[in-house]
């Protein structure tokens, strides 16, 4: 039973944090891909088209200016793009074949907790950092879309490395037994070790899993809002309301509990108190103490991407349980995160001229027999990886 209620107060923050606080416990416990996303980037219909309801439009020129300097730590990169959006200020505009609309990234900064921190000078800065005041979120991330077209299979949010993590056959197996409690809980949750191992062929025909957690879309979001045309969908940047008896049966139902089509307008969040992107750690997580991202992930960035299974109906994925192999896989968006001190690679343009002094592996804490190190192809010193 808190087993399910943990499930339940954070599907996803299950997979970005819990699962790997999970892996840890456990130990203790080839090119960045783009995606299938068009990067262009066009202008949305304004209020004034009759034609459709707004789904706002931000110029994507937002920078640090104003910003608590903490910031500057993280890249958040559009993957589709390729442009740098930063977070704690305007929404930054998506569009590509399958939706239009907006993403505001909220992260909670060190003046929220700690009164000498200088505070941000900019208003919106300013805004997000009073309204993390009232939550013990560490970070919070709204989206605003509408479809182009109605997906045909299941949608879901994933949280996925690039390169296959190092672990032992008894974690792997442990982290397994754990990972395969949560999808007993939620038929929906789906993942991967990913393959050690790739042919040439394999990556060339997309015949292969990455190392990834996911959850559908219906389950993982904290907050959904339908905003019907004609009608005025929620300020992003502000708290978004929907009903506990919503909130429950989308949890429970998971895929088809939300009706996707191309007139309503979708206004989603997701929040987690457990993982702080400015330090890099899970954090606040009961019976674990804090312990570094990289501990389990190496030097990777990591990505956050919501994306359709197109080689099966929702229908049949409830009986069949495919693998999400990346050929099956429509990526609707993609978004690398990175931290300035830790992670190498990708695409995060602000650090490509930075590198860590110790280029060696990352070591974990394990002390259940795992491998020496857990490390991502970004490695320069693979000697320490054999």
């Amino acid at each position: 039973k808190h087993c399910k209620n943990q499930v339940h107060s954070a599907y996803f923050a299950t997979s970005t944090s819990t699962a790997i606080m999970m892996m840890h416990a456990a130990a203790t416990t080839q090119t960045i891909a783009k995606g299938n996303m068009d990067g262009s980037v066009h202008t949305l219909p304004t209020q004034n088209d009759p034609s459709s309801h707004s789904v706002e439009c931000p110029d994507n020129t937002s920078s640090h200016g104003g910003q608590h300097e903490a910031l500057k730590k993280v890249s958040i990169v559009d993957c589709g793009s390729a442009q740098e959006m930063i977070p704690n200020g305007q929404p930054f505009h998506i569009e590509n074949e399958y939706f239009s609309g907006a993403v505001m990234l909220m992260i909670r900064t060190p003046d929220v907790d700690n009164s000498s921190e200088p505070k941000p000078l900019g208003e919106v800065p300013a805004t997000i950092s009073n309204y993390f005041k009232n939550y013990k979120r560490r970070f919070e991330f709204q989206f605003q879309i509408r479809f182009k077209k109605v997906p045909n299979g299941p949608l879901f949010l994933g949280c996925e490395v690039e390169s296959t993590i190092k672990i032992s056959r008894f974690t792997r197996g442990l982290v397994g037994l754990l990972l395969g409690m949560i999808r007993r809980i939620n038929s929906g949750f789906h993942y991967s070790f990913g393959s050690r191992v790739l042919t040439d062929e394999q990556i060339e025909s997309g015949d292969y899993e990455k190392t990834h957690l996911s959850f559908p879309v219906e389950a993982s979001m904290d907050r959904v809002v339908v905003t019907k045309p004609g009608e005025d969908p929620p300020t992003l940047g502000q708290e978004l309301h929907e009903s506990p008896e919503s909130v429950r049966r989308r949890r429970r139902m998971g895929f088809g509990s939300v009706e996707w089509n191309t007139e309503d307008t979708f206004t989603m969040c997701l929040w987690n108190a457990y993982m702080d992107w400015i330090k890099w750690k899970t954090m606040n997580v009961p019976g674990c103490r804090p312990f570094p991202l990289s501990n389990v992930t190496g030097y990777q960035p990591v990505y956050l991407c919501v994306y359709e299974l197109t080689n099966v109906t929702t229908q049949e994925y409830r009986k069949q349980k495919p693998g999400h192999i990346q050929k099956s896989l429509s990526h609707y968006a993609r978004i690398e995160f990175a931290h300035e001190d830790v992670t190498k690679g990708g695409i995060a343009p602000r650090f490509h001229s930075k590198h860590l002094q110790n280029d060696s592996c990352v070591d974990t804490d394990s002390e259940l027999g795992s491998e020496h190190s857990i490390c991502s192809e970004h490695c320069t010193n693979l000697k320490n990886c054999a």
